[in-house]
């Protein structure tokens, strides 16, 4: 089958770029590898795939999405918003206790550590808004950064300073999680003397950047040396048809990754599809 737009990835972006382009009556599908919900379950005439796309393509004028069920779909234009994913820590214990005290979302599993210790690790603002967030719930926070100085504004690093819940270990790295059915102990290493620190605690919050979800688009040469998609300032790439919006998509080092910034994206990404439409 074949679509005027395909919309790969069902966050703000992508749900904002759907809207916009079901108002302008183009034939739209969205292809999401998770289950959507929100606002994609009440936009009418949009279909939904929970798919995953492995690879896409132009051929000539046309594009041809490949997903991991077998499907290709064709398309005249392509709108990525398939975003970006936490990156890992990359140590001992993370992947084996994931889901179990290892968690990259402190809002969905916070509450299950309430009046337990926790670990934050990075020197960013959503480690910094971590850390916070969690010395409302947990007995105690650990705030563990490579460095001495923090990547964020003044205001929030002073907050969190003042906050008499969280403990800091700066100039040091986590290098090791451990425990039985859940995380019990972290070992974090001080990078000036090397001298190693045990903490027991029940849960660990990574929170040191994101990885964008490109993969399937590196052959066609739109990413920046850090995989980022690089856009206009339409939202448009170097490959005419083809447009991204939200956390894989970045025109600047210094883009603020926010939802109301994916948003306007989206917006941006399907008035500037519908242009390009116009003129085929």
């Amino acid at each position: 089958m074949s679509y005027d737009l395909i919309i790969i990835g069902a966050g703000p972006a992508g749900l904002t770029a759907a809207i916009y382009a079901r108002r302008a009556l183009l034939k739209c599908l969205i292809l999401e590898k998770s289950l959507a919900g929100g606002k994609l379950n009440k936009t009418a005439d949009v279909d939904n795939y929970p798919e995953e796309v492995l690879k896409l393509e132009k051929n000539e004028k046309k594009f041809v999405v490949k997903t991991n069920e077998g499907n290709s779909f064709i398309s005249k234009a392509v709108i990525i918003a398939s975003g970006a994913v936490e990156k890992e820590l990359g140590i001992k214990g993370e992947r084996e206790f994931a889901n179990q005290g290892v968690s990259y979302c402190a809002i969905c599993d916070g509450f299950l550590f309430r009046g337990k210790e926790v670990v934050v690790v990075g020197g960013g603002y959503s480690a910094l808004e971590t850390a916070l967030y969690m010395s409302n719930v947990a007995n105690q926070v650990y705030l563990i950064h490579r460095r001495t100085e923090f990547r964020a504004e003044k205001e929030i690093v002073e907050k969190a300073e003042s906050n008499s819940k969280i403990t800091f270990l700066l100039n040091s790295i986590l290098t090791e999680i451990q425990g039985g059915e859940g995380v019990e102990k972290v070992i974090a290493s001080n990078l000036a003397d090397n001298k190693k620190s045990e903490l027991l605690v029940n849960a660990v919050f990574p929170c040191i950047g994101l990885s964008p979800f490109s993969s399937f688009t590196h052959e066609l040469g739109v990413c920046d040396r850090e995989k980022y998609i690089a856009i206009k300032d339409d939202c448009s790439t170097a490959v005419p048809g083809l447009f991204a919006a939200g956390d894989v998509a970045r025109i600047s080092q210094n883009k603020i990754k926010q939802i109301v910034t994916a948003v306007a994206e989206g917006a941006i990404a399907a008035q500037s599809v519908i242009k390009y439409l116009e003129k085929l």
